[in-house]
């Protein structure tokens, strides 16, 4: 049985903001690649989801669930449950990450499905 995949708002929005500021700089062609890329990277997560690495970072904070995948320059985080992958956050592994994970700790931010269905236009 295949897992499904869903997206939290946090992670469509931040995938959003990538292509946009990918698209903006360097032009739509390139930021289709991106997109695709990242897209073609998470649905291959379904493929062995639990044999993915724990993330360190979290583990750290005592959160042992939370899987990542790296996809240069950034890191993609979810949690594997029932037969679903839920695609948690999209970070840039160029900012500060124990600071924008700790921010989102802090804000109290929840996950709600909202795939993204293509990049921005």
């Amino acid at each position: 049985m295949a897992y499904k995949i869903i997206w939290s708002n946090d992670a469509g929005e931040e995938l959003s903001d990538i292509i946009s500021y990918i698209k903006y700089n360097t032009g739509n062609i390139t930021a289709k690649k991106i997109y695709t890329k990242i897209r073609d990277a998470v649905k291959n997560i379904s493929k062995n989801p639990e044999g993915r690495r724990i993330s360190p970072l979290l583990k750290a904070f005592g959160i042992n669930d939370i899987h990542q995948i790296n996809i240069n320059p950034w890191t993609i985080f979810y949690k594997v449950e029932n037969k679903t992958i839920m695609v948690i956050s999209i970070i840039d592994e160029r900012r500060n990450l124990e600071e924008i994970l700790y921010k989102k700790m802090l804000d109290g931010k929840k996950s709600h499905p909202g795939p993204p269905e293509q990049p921005p236009k």
